[in-house]
């Protein structure tokens, strides 16, 4: 909608108002409302906690997300309040590349899974710098405009969560993420082999080269989404102590 003349204070834009073909259009699908008194005592605040069940749905959920807008009341009483409330844009013109078909909605085991984990998940955030890091830079990956930048953001949180020393890197970083992920077998072998493959991919991109190739960031956003997710749900993460004695322990 386009109006042609400021809006007075405390008051509207006046008429003329004209539709327009172009421009920004928002469909909004569901609401999150935060009280004032909300004070979970943890990492979050409120803003931060509007971010943080946006980030989750992105992970388990719709990958495609937003939260165009912060309202400082209700959509259920603005249409009938006498006042004019007020609009933060967030996340409204943020671009996406494309990790998996587009969906409308969310599935309700997504909304479950969030229920169980989003503040076990908000702990970890809190008391670990890398794990922080790693899902920061996961949640804002798909906002660049370069997959091939995307891809070196993606594995700069893997190293930040599997990286023990700089000897050896891709071996290192490799084992251990099929050896966190997968059992012990002919299943930790294979995805350790694509780990290393998608590695490789890695190095090409930061050298400049491979820029059209979708393929290697799509699947390392994958990995990184499984890890993330195992991450939550175990309630930890993994020391390289740990990670090292994972890699070289026993089939049980």
């Amino acid at each position: 909608m386009a109006a042609f003349a400021p809006a007075p204070p405390g008051g509207y834009h006046p008429a003329p108002w004209k539709a327009v073909s172009g421009g920004l259009s928002i469909d909004v699908l569901a609401e999150l409302f935060v009280p004032v008194e909300f004070k979970p005592g943890e990492w979050f605040d409120r803003l931060n906690t509007v971010w943080w069940f946006a980030a989750l749905t992105r992970l388990v959920g719709n990958p495609y997300a937003l939260v165009p807008v912060i309202a400082s009341h209700p959509f259920s009483e603005i249409a009938s309040m006498n006042g004019e409330p007020t609009f933060w844009t967030v996340e409204a013109t943020r671009q996406r590349l494309f990790v998996e078909p587009l969906t409308r909605g969310l599935a309700t085991e997504s909304l479950d899974w969030i229920k169980e984990n989003w503040r076990v998940g908000g702990r970890l955030m809190k008391q670990n710098d890398d794990f922080n890091v790693a899902f920061q830079a996961f949640d804002q990956s798909i906002a660049d405009r370069s997959p091939s930048v995307a891809l070196l953001t993606l594995w700069g949180a893997l190293e930040r969560l599997f990286s023990p020393a700089h000897q050896e890197l891709t071996f290192r970083v490799s084992a251990s993420i099929a050896a966190y992920l997968e059992p012990p077998g002919e299943g930790r072998f294979a995805l350790y082999k694509a780990v290393k493959k998608l590695y490789g991919a890695r190095s090409k991109a930061a050298h400049g080269s491979g820029d059209g190739d979708r393929e290697p960031f799509v699947d390392t956003y994958r990995l990184l989404k499984r890890v993330l997710v195992k991450m939550i749900e175990a309630r930890h993460v993994p020391s390289k102590e740990e990670l090292e004695a994972l890699l070289f322990s026993p089939p049980e």
